[in-house]
């Protein structure tokens, strides 16, 4: 152990600024820097945002061929991404290599394909 380390409290940790790549829009799923979260505003390629990463509940809009119960977690495979966005097969119920977990639903998909779940962080 390292005498005189002090820790200190950086943030509230339910954010993170991330440098853009790609063209964001404002509350939308996404991956950037390493980070899974949901943008708080739009931003273009080589702006800075933050991206939401607490543990509430959100309304996620999730691909019409998705089955998702309550209880399930969605999962999002990194690979498949268009920019920072996931593309619609990036979507799943199961856990594997390559996948993070984006919410557990606290109810089923209703007939909008919108899915309220509590964003999985880190």
């Amino acid at each position: 152990m390292t005498t005189g380390a002090d820790t200190y409290k950086n943030s509230d940790g339910k954010s993170v600024n991330v440098d853009l790549l790609y063209s964001v829009a404002a509350r939308q799923v996404a991956v950037v820097d390493g980070f899974l979260g949901i943008t708080a505003e739009a931003g273009e390629s080589g702006e800075t945002v933050a991206l939401l990463l607490d543990p509430v509940e959100y309304q996620f809009t999730v691909p019409s061929s998705l089955s998702v119960s309550k209880g399930d977690t969605v999962y999002i495979t990194v690979a498949d991404l268009t920019g920072h966005t996931p593309d619609d097969t990036a979507y799943s119920t199961s856990a594997g290599s390559g996948k993070v977990a984006l919410f557990k639903a606290t109810a089923a998909k209703d007939s909008n394909h919108v899915v309220t779940g509590i964003l999985c962080v880190l």
